[in-house]
């Protein structure tokens, strides 16, 4: 990511991970745990007894995913697809755009515009500390990559040396970018079911459409950790409702790997746990478990840099509240007409703008509808993130569960209906398909 200037501003919350470090058997673990997060959907089947009075053995347990999965996961490869389809075509007929200033290389697939236009931006920070680790001197990276939390670098190291090809930049970004596709269908069933369990499966549909099209729902495709975060987010949130406390603080501690904001999980498995009368074992086993990525990440970086500030001294690169909000603050308010008719990456901050006062506006139905887990870790994501930084906002709310659960839960009100649902998800799909053509071609979306 990037502020006005041109440098890439990965912003507060922003996520990456290394091929070296603290984290040796992780990439199993995170499979495991997506896995068992993904088995929460639905149950195992069996084959039926006989009912004839003959003893039939009941058959392994196979698992059927539910109609809500099936429907889920149909329109999160629709939208996939139509998307590669126009990424790849306006690669072929125009060419990207030339680098901002401080803007890494990332023409990793050049030759490859099926796969080129999702491997940009960020891409190149988590290409090099995949490839490099961190502290190395020859990383392009500022402060060798530790702006970046490590499990999603990690993981795309892990799949090339699985996949025994070289660990070449071209390698590490074609990782990254099957690791966040991956990850995004496991994800889109987790929050319907989430979604399910709150406001019904009609409205989980609309739920799984409206994240689908979301203007900077792109993110989930490309070579970032979104799709992995909101994956072990919901997948940790989605445990918590079915009991299983353990696995629920599992998840969120590979969440804090990947992202320091996965921290809010936490305060939220730990308000959700005490609000269900959870044992004390459970509490501590929590409040162990839940930010264990985070504060392993930052005493490794301690270690390699002799600080444990180390994160946010990289994020300073990139600026801080002042050139994130109060820039922008200043920009809108005295220079309105600057704000929509000058530089055009001051339109991609107006739509954040819009898109944090619709999440802000959700929020006290977030608390009436939704469990209070799923209700504090969005009002964190919202509140701190909007608070914090307008530059990435749009991207930073994605994993901001509950908005999107209100949101697709007043889609299905008969006022709703008709042309006003329509509307509203045209004019998504229209938002999604441009943001992502200028991602693809190099344009300041971050």
């Amino acid at each position: 990511m990037a502020d006005p200037g041109g440098q890439p501003a990965p912003g507060f919350g922003s996520a990456a991970h290394p091929a070296s470090g603290p984290f040796p058997a992780a990439g199993d673990g995170v499979d495991r745990a997506i896995s068992a997060a993904a088995r929460l959907t639905t149950g195992p089947a069996t084959a039926p007894l006989a009912t004839s009075g003959r003893r039939v053995e009941r058959g392994w347990p196979t698992w059927r995913p539910s109609t809500l999965t099936l429907v889920a996961l149909a329109i999160a490869i629709g939208t996939r697809v139509i998307l590669w389809l126009v990424t790849w075509v306006s690669l072929r007929a125009l060419p990207r755009l030339g680098y901002y200033p401080a803007q890494l290389p990332d023409a990793f697939l050049a030759g490859f515009p099926a796969l080129d236009g999702w491997a940009r931006w960020d891409t190149a920070h988590y290409v090099a500390v995949a490839r490099l680790g961190y502290g190395d001197p020859t990383s392009p990276s500022p402060h060798g990559g530790v702006g970046f939390f490590p499990l999603y670098p990690m993981l795309m190291r892990g799949l090339v040396e699985v996949a025994g090809v070289a660990a070449t930049p071209a390698a590490l970004a074609v990782a990254g970018i099957v690791i966040a596709n991956v990850a995004f269908l496991f994800a889109i069933p987790l929050v319907a079911r989430l979604a399910a369990d709150h406001v019904g499966e009609d409205a989980a549909r609309q739920v799984v459409a409206l994240l689908c099209l979301a203007p900077f729902g792109f993110f989930f495709n490309a070579a970032y950790s979104e799709s992995l975060f909101l994956a072990l987010a919901a997948g940790a949130l989605l445990a918590a409702r079915r009991n299983r406390p353990w696995v629920a603080a599992g998840l969120a501690g590979l969440a804090s790997g990947s992202r320091l904001f996965g921290l809010a999980l936490a305060p939220a498995l730990l308000l959700g746990a005490w609000r269900r009368g959870a044992s004390r074992r459970d509490l501590l086993a929590t409040a162990a478990l839940a930010p264990l990525g985070a504060v392993v990440t930052t005493v490794y970086f301690w270690v390699e840099t002799g600080t444990p500030f180390a994160y946010f001294r990289a994020q300073a690169t990139w600026g801080g509240w002042d050139d994130h909000l109060r820039a922008y603050v200043t920009l809108f308010t005295r220079h309105p007409g600057e704000a929509l008719g000058g530089d055009p990456r001051h339109l991609v901050i107006v739509l954040n703008v819009l898109l944090g006062v619709v999440a802000v506006i959700t929020l006290p139905a977030v608390w009436r509808r939704l469990d209070p887990a799923t209700a504090l870790f969005t009002t964190l994501i919202v509140v701190v993130h909007a608070g914090f930084t307008w530059v990435s906002l749009g991207r930073y709310l994605l994993p901001a569960i509950g908005v999107w659960v209100v949101l697709g839960e007043v889609l299905t009100r008969p006022r709703w209906h008709g042309w006003p649902r329509d509307l509203a998800f045209a004019t998504s799909a229209i938002l999604l398909t441009l943001l992502t053509v200028l991602f693809s071609h190099g344009f300041w979306v971050v």
